[in-house]
């Protein structure tokens, strides 16, 4: 690697984003025989950080960092990397981290991989390979960028945190980088209302397709994920064809994008689209009455049923589990 960039960098609004994101740098970092960095933009456990692996925290305290603006992120972000030189910056792939990671790209004059979904050393520890899913779904493309830093943005669920360690030591440095006045001002934010846990926070999805055959039976599937206490999601026609249910509902590669511990998949086809939502979730089991069905060359169990017959029998299952 060059010289004159050094360290694996790790930045996102969200604390367990970025404990994952850590936990991959750290990886890396122990392969380049290098550092990491976390950079924090409000009041964190910095101890934390250090204990997930973390060498060094820059705590950015400034009042201007408290909301999120595209124009001052970048400025700061872009003086702050120009000044130390990073080697890999991570950011977490929100809503305002795939906002300003490719702006900083720019300003940088280096490339950015949006939505990576591995990242891995090179045989000679030269570049950093980073794959990224393409053509709806059907083609994986692995990037090396000769420019650095190396970027990428990376979505919740792909990594694993590293386990704390109390015995960790590391510097948490107060850095002040300068930026201009924002071109737009921020007059209120809103939080956008939600029903439940929000999908891409939840340990048990019970999601549905065309396999449901009316509105009216949507009950049923309501039912069996109150039993198994997870959240009901869909495919993207039950959203955007039939609107049985809002977008944000709709796991695929252009919805929301899950990592359950569990996944039940009830009447789902399985279109490549579909799976890219759904490939970090740690159990996918899939019902389906046709044995053919795509999903289930991707499942961890295949279950071919009639769904009316299924699901009932599954509630009464787990009811008299709980009875036991």
């Amino acid at each position: 690697m060059s010289e004159e960039n050094t360290g694996v960098w790790v930045f996102s609004e969200s604390p367990q984003l970025t404990l994952e994101l850590l936990g991959k740098a750290r990886s890396l970092a122990d392969g380049l025989g290098t550092k990491t960095v976390v950079i924090a933009v409000d009041v964190v456990d910095a101890q934390n950080l250090i204990q997930h692996g973390a060498d060094s925290v820059l705590a950015m305290s400034d009042q201007a960092f408290k909301s999120f603006q595209v124009d001052t992120f970048t400025d700061a972000f872009a003086n702050l990397i120009t000044e130390h030189k990073p080697d890999i910056l991570l950011i977490g792939a929100t809503r305002n981290g795939l906002e300003f990671a490719p702006r900083l790209a720019e300003r940088l004059k280096t490339g950015c991989v949006t939505e990576a979904t591995r990242l891995e050393l090179d045989a000679e520890k030269k570049y950093l390979l980073m794959d990224r899913i393409t053509s709806g779904g059907n083609l994986v493309e692995t990037h090396i960028s000769k420019s650095k830093p190396q970027m990428a943005t990376v979505a919740k669920g792909l990594f694993t945190p590293s386990p704390p360690d109390p015995s960790r030591k590391g510097d948490v440095v107060k850095v002040e980088p300068k930026f201009k006045p924002p071109s737009t001002r921020l007059v209120e934010t809103k939080p956008k209302p939600m029903k439940g846990v929000r999908l891409s926070d939840a340990p048990v999805i019970v999601s549905f397709g065309r396999g449901v055959r009316k509105k009216e039976d949507m009950g049923l599937v309501e039912q069996l994920a109150q039993t198994l206490r997870g959240v009901v999601a869909c495919s993207r026609p039950i959203a955007e064809d039939l609107r049985w249910l809002p977008e944000d509902q709709y796991v695929g590669l252009s919805g929301q994008k899950v990592s359950p511990k569990l996944y039940l998949a009830l009447g789902i086809s399985g279109q490549i689209q579909h799976l890219t939502g759904i490939r970090n979730s740690r159990i996918i089991v899939a019902v389906n009455n046709d044995p053919k069905a795509p999903i289930f060359e991707y499942s961890d169990y295949n279950i071919v049923a009639d769904l009316y017959e299924f699901i009932p029998a599954l509630m009464d299952a787990v009811k008299q589990l709980g009875n036991a």
